[in-house]
């Protein structure tokens, strides 16, 4: 049985790791100046940076089990309580669930996501520390044929592989 937990938690950091190497990879790709943060000294996974200065804090979720669904921590529901501006924060969502296509990544500000969060819990958030994002679900205890899912609220393709939204100028053009 120890066996078994020791296999999920292994799987689990591999699909953490391949989701920061792949949305770093991505950037510097793209010629933005990126930097992996281990452990967790400033809460974010990457910052992406140009010579002017500026500079993103990215959190990258990933999922390897449910497509375009993500467990996300209950602050991402209330982003302006992190002492960092809101619109220097994203998350990027990358979906690993297939292995027949290309992981896709969502570059998400972090107001987007917590835009998400309140459209789908309804401003109720359950007694959790985590809450999933999920592109394709209702807002709770509405299945009506003419409400959107939480991914056309927020209209989630426009963010795919929109690295331009850091609003940070690649090093290399």
């Amino acid at each position: 049985m120890g066996t078994v937990g020791r296999i999920s938690n292994e799987r689990k950091n591999l699909n953490r790791l391949t989701g920061e190497f792949l949305v770093a990879s991505r950037l510097a790709q793209r010629g933005y100046m990126v930097t992996l943060q281990w452990g967790n000294a400033i809460s974010y996974d990457i910052l992406a940076f140009d010579k002017s200065g500026n500079v993103a804090f990215i959190e990258v979720k990933s999922t390897a089990s449910y497509s375009r669904r993500w467990m996300l921590q209950s602050k991402y529901a209330h982003p302006r309580e992190d002492t960092i501006p809101i619109d220097r924060r994203f998350v990027c969502c990358v979906d690993i669930s297939s292995k027949e296509t290309e992981p896709i990544i969502h570059v998400f500000p972090a107001s987007i996501v917590a835009e998400g969060l309140h459209y789908y819990f309804s401003s109720k958030f359950p007694n959790s520390t985590s809450y999933h994002l999920s592109l394709d679900f209702k807002p709770q205890g509405k299945s009506r044929q003419d409400v959107q899912t939480v991914g056309e609220f927020i209209d989630a393709e426009k963010y795919v592989e929109k690295f331009s939204s850091l609003g940070l100028i690649p090093v290399l053009n």
